[in-house]
């Protein structure tokens, strides 16, 4: 193997979002415009490209990740996606689909989800799920333009945990910034805008037949972690673990690879300098070494 510390640091993909902003600078990254919304940290798709620096030259994560003498699993695609989202105004309200919807229409994953807190406004709110008992009453309320009145909104805090499962109505409020873990795939069905319209005057593309197609109805429960630490989740779709000085990383996981994304502090990582913001691919030979006063949250999938 060409790094002895066995950790890849990734270049992130910065996306420019109509609800965007230029809150990404305090997270220490150095965004290119002041309306980026979106920084893709790990990525391998290809709307959103991760580099990183192997054997002296740079390459895609997708293509490294082919050398699976490096890897050492069995999948043909790197199967996760991790951005940093930080809204200046209200997302759209939207859905996403399962494995096998995503892969008869689109050939690709479905797309599960989940959202870490980063930071948020005092009475933060995210809307997460529907009251409906019927898809008559959501499409009664698309027709009468009352989307809205039937949506579910939680209150959310920083440090609050949300899993996103398919079939799941939600969408990301003005203030919040979250840490998105997902599968690899950038399928999303916009349920409703806000009306809202492009830099030409047209109203953004709605997908309500996609979108009807796979809201869980009646909702499914919600699945919400307050104040998450240490082994925050785990699912066949991935798992992750947030390290802290007071709840270190001693998981004895036996995976080939993990994911790392450091979200406030400093510190060092097999001997590795890591500040806020930046994030790495580690071949798991071990458990890492983590020191200093960091945050880092660690995901994989099994």
């Amino acid at each position: 193997m060409s790094n002895e510390n066995n950790i890849y640091k990734l270049k992130p993909f910065f996306s420019e979002r109509i609800w965007g902003g230029d809150k990404l600078k305090e997270f220490g990254f150095n965004i290119p415009s002041n309306n980026i919304g979106e920084a893709w940290v790990i990525s391998a798709h290809d709307n959103g490209m991760g580099y990183l620096n192997y054997n002296g030259k740079e390459i895609s994560l997708k293509e490294f990740y082919k050398n699976k003498d490096v890897f050492k699993d069995d999948k043909d695609e790197f199967p996760l996606l991790v951005k940093i989202i930080t809204a200046n105004d209200y997302l759209s309200v939207q859905v996403h689909p399962d494995d096998i919807y995503a892969k008869q229409k689109h050939n690709s994953f479905g797309k599960p989800e989940s959202w870490y807190v980063l930071d948020c406004p005092k009475d933060a709110k995210l809307i997460y799920g529907h009251k409906a008992k019927t898809v008559e009453e959501i499409k009664n309320a698309i027709d009468n333009k009352e989307i809205l009145d039937i949506l579910e909104e939680v209150e959310v805090n920083k440090g609050d945990f949300l899993y996103v499962e398919p079939g799941k109505i939600h969408a990301i409020t003005p203030g919040v910034t979250v840490y998105e873990l997902q599968r690899s795939s950038d399928i999303t069905y916009r349920l409703f805008d806000y009306n809202r319209v492009d830099d030409k005057g047209q109203e953004r593309e709605l997908h309500i037949e996609d979108s009807l197609a796979n809201i869980k109805v009646p909702d499914s429960e919600p699945s919400i972690i307050r104040n998450a630490s240490g082994l925050i989740f785990e699912s066949k779709y991935f798992s992750l673990f947030l390290h802290t000085v007071e709840t270190p990383f001693n998981l004895n996981i036996e995976v080939p690879w993990m994911q790392l994304t450091v979200i406030e502090g400093q510190g060092k990582i097999n001997g590795v300098d890591f500040v806020s913001g930046e994030s790495a691919i580690y071949i798991n030979e071990s458990m890492p070494e983590i020191s200093g006063d960091i945050k880092v949250i660690i995901s994989w999938i099994k």
